[in-house]
């Protein structure tokens, strides 16, 4: 198990555990010098697996006015940004199945996936240009694999969309305080206004979507699909 090839830290946790060695005895509180005089609960000590230290990277001489927090904080920018190239590529393959079959639905979600994988390398780049270490970090599944309906992908695409903007809007903020001013420009220029742009555009659709009887009319999707993701300039 995961305890088997970890090095674990004792914690105090108020279960109750048996002795570890000595001569066999009445399972019962391990005896611990810190007790709660209020309600009287009796701690053991627990094994909890802990991740092994990550080696000390060599100081990089490029490095210049780069705060370790604003370092950390774009390798969560990059698996945010990748976790959402994911999730626009489940909602790319989802329409472009024959049940389906919204072939623009599919290019535009497929088309947004790809735009993430170039922002995450944008930020990879700016990482080493920096003077920083690049840590990937495990990417989650989307929460779904059936989209249900080109409003629901859109809704959800929105949602993910301003989760996005407000991670850059923490990281200029926290690049604001740390009074690292190419970090900001770098935001500004290559990810604010293009996902404020973003999030426009979804919002428009869900609201035509919407007016159109979606995702209730069928018909509705089908047309929206052909007339006005069909027509984008983008498509």
């Amino acid at each position: 198990g995961i305890v088997s090839i970890l090095p674990c830290l004792w914690l105090l946790s108020p279960f109750k555990l048996g002795n570890f060695r000595g001569r066999r005895r009445r399972l019962g509180p391990c005896r611990c010098p810190i007790r709660s005089p209020r309600f009287g609960v009796t701690f053991a000590l627990v094994l909890v697996p802990v991740l092994p230290a990550m080696a000390t990277a060599p100081f990089s001489q490029v490095r210049q006015n780069y705060h370790p927090q604003c370092e950390a904080a774009i390798n969560c920018q990059i698996n945010l940004e990748l976790y959402a190239s994911y999730a626009y590529l489940s909602m790319a393959f989802y329409f472009d199945r024959a049940d389906v079959a919204l072939e623009n639905f599919s290019k535009f979600f497929l088309r947004q996936s790809h735009e993430e994988k170039k922002r995450v390398e944008k930020l990879m780049q700016l990482q080493n240009q920096r003077g920083g270490r690049i840590r990937l970090h495990n990417i989650m599944k989307p929460n779904r694999d059936n989209w249900e309906s080109g409003l629901k992908a859109m809704e959800c695409a929105f949602h993910l969309g301003k989760t996005v903007n407000q991670s850059l809007l923490d990281l200029h903020q926290l690049a604001t305080v740390k009074n690292d001013a190419h970090l900001c420009s770098f935001l500004e220029t290559n990810y604010l206004h293009e996902q404020v742009k973003f999030i426009k555009e979804l919002g428009g659709y869900i609201t035509s979507l919407r007016k159109m009887g979606a995702p209730e009319d069928g018909l509705a999707e089908y047309l929206f699909d052909k007339l006005t993701l069909g027509n984008s300039d983008k498509n």
